[in-house]
């Protein structure tokens, strides 16, 4: 096959449109009707010789060979992109997109992101959050950070590390610490207690690594999210189990209101995961090596 023979504008049309799975989504993002692509698709389907796509209901789903086709587009539009903003941009600030979960991006990312751009001038960083393994269907960030290994199939094709293992122990705010009096990890259960609904198991390990297992908890307030939890404990009502490794970003910080409690009573939790796009942008390279530093 001749590179003349390439359908440019049919590949870039069904890239965009596999990674919104959305034809009204994807025309906004090129600038051009629903109409025009979906024209686009059906010519690149005619070249090919196999539908792309299939609907379920309202739903756009890629075909095998449109998941195949999308997996290696996908990646080479992205590079091609970078690789025109870099050579455009020489000798300017270069946008560097990062996605994380919400509360690790509040409280991890957020208090670090002045000296991220200070030690890497060069760098400007655009920051996505969603919730935890939550899939995002639109285009993915130079850097994406997730709980655990993530679960989308497009993040096979980026390097990644371990950044850290949540330490997860018992936190409160400097004033609850004061008052209640906790000597003792039973003290701990006649306290306010305060847990959030995604993360039902963070509480049960940390009764059996205190030697509470099967103790009964009572709630004074359980949340839909971490970061919604960790708001209540900052104000000082109750305790919760949290990643003390990520809310320790130190004094200034939206982080400082949080105090260790029983600090000896502590376990594992999950990791977090830094995905990072295969590059020559040397300005990724060098924020990945900075946010691996933070680890340490």
């Amino acid at each position: 096959m001749k590179t003349r023979e390439l359908p440019l504008s049919a590949l870039r049309a069904f890239a965009i449109a596999a990674q919104w799975k959305n034809l009204g989504n994807a025309a906004q993002e090129l600038g051009v009707t629903h109409g025009a692509i979906s024209r686009q698709i059906g010519k690149l389907e005619q070249w090919i010789g196999r539908d792309l796509f299939t609907r379920q209901g309202r739903q756009l789903v890629l075909t095998p060979t449109g998941e195949l086709l999308a997996s290696k587009i996908g990646n080479s539009l992205t590079e091609m992109i970078g690789a025109c903003t870099e050579v455009a941009g020489t000798g300017q600030r270069h946008i560097v997109t990062i996605e994380a979960p919400t509360t690790f991006a509040m409280y991890w990312i957020l208090p670090k992101l002045k000296e991220f751009e200070a030690r890497i001038p060069e760098t400007e960083i655009s920051l996505t959050t969603r919730m935890t393994n939550e899939i995002h269907d639109g285009p993915l960030s130079d850097i994406v950070i997730t709980r655990g290994p993530g679960f989308d199939r497009r993040l096979q094709s980026y390097d990644k590390f371990i950044l850290f293992y949540e330490d997860l122990c018992l936190l409160a705010a400097p004033s609850f610490v004061r008052s209640a009096k906790l000597s003792k990890a039973r003290d701990v259960l006649r306290q306010q207690i305060v847990g959030s609904v995604t993360r039902p198991t963070d509480w049960p390990g940390w009764l059996s690594e205190a030697g509470l297992r099967g103790e009964h908890i009572r709630f004074r307030h359980v949340f839909d999210h971490l970061f919604i939890a960790m708001h209540c404990v900052r104000d000082g009502i109750g305790t919760i189990v949290a990643p003390r490794n990520i809310f320790n970003s130190g004094p200034g910080s939206s982080s400082a209101g949080f105090r260790p409690v029983l600090p000896n009573i502590h376990f594992r939790g999950a990791p977090y995961v830094v995905h990072h796009r295969p590059s020559d942008r040397r300005v990724i390279g060098k924020l990945v090596k900075l946010i691996e530093t933070f680890s340490e």
